[in-house]
C-alpha cells in the first residue's frame, strides 16, 4: 500500500487543513502532470508528503478540509510591463492595502510603509534563498507601479 518515494521528486510546498481543526505545512509529491489538483483527485486514498523537518508522512484524503499552496510565486508571474499589463487583474489599491477612496497623504503613507518592507537593501545581509530575494525584488516592482498609477492622482 505505502512505498517508499524518491526524495528528488517533484514536490510543492502546501498548507493543509484537516477535519480535526488542526493544520500543517508539508511538501507533496506531484504527479507527472505537475497539478496540485490531480495529486488531490486521483484515485490514492492518501496524500504523500513530507514534513518540513524531512519526516515523510501520509495524509488520509477523507481527513482534508483544505489545501492551499505554501509556496512562494514564481518571479516571473510577478513582473510586469511599465503599463502594469503583465498581470492580469493588477490592482494598485490592493497593492498598497489602502481603499478606493483613499487619500493622496494615505497612499503615499502607504507607499513608503510598503517599499521600506518589501526593499531588497532591508534582507541582503540574511541568508536566504535566492526564490525570496527574487520575490522581494519583484514586490518591490509591484508597489512602485501601484504608487505610480494612484500616488499621482
Amino acid at each position: 500500500m505505502f512505498q517508499s518515494r524518491d526524495d528528488k521528486a517533484n514536490r510543492t510546498l502546501v498548507l493543509v487543513s484537516l477535519t480535526d481543526n488542526s493544520a500543517m505545512t508539508v511538501s507533496v509529491r506531484m504527479p507527472l502532470s505537475n497539478r496540485l489538483g490531480d495529486a488531490l483527485n486521483n484515485a490514492d486514498q492518501f496524500l504523500d508528503a513530507m514534513t518540513v523537518a524531512g519526516q515523510q508522512i501520509y495524509i488520509s484524503k477523507s481527513s482534508i478540509r483544505s489545501v492551499r499552496s505554501a509556496a512562494l510565486p514564481k518571479t516571473d508571474q510577478l513582473e510586469l510591463d511599465t503599463r502594469g499589463q503583465g498581470l492580469p487583474g493588477f490592482d494598485p489599491y490592493a497593492v498598497l492595502k489602502v481603499e478606493k477612496g483613499a487619500s493622496a497623504e494615505e497612499i503615499k503613507h502607504a507607499y513608503h510603509k510598503m517599499a521600506r518592507l518589501y526593499h531588497p537593501d532591508r534582507i541582503a545581509s540574511y541568508e536566504l534563498p535566492e526564490e525570496v530575494k527574487e520575490y522581494v525584488r519583484a514586490m518591490l516592482v509591484r508597489i512602485n507601479l501601484a504608487f505610480e498609477q494612484i500616488g499621482q492622482q
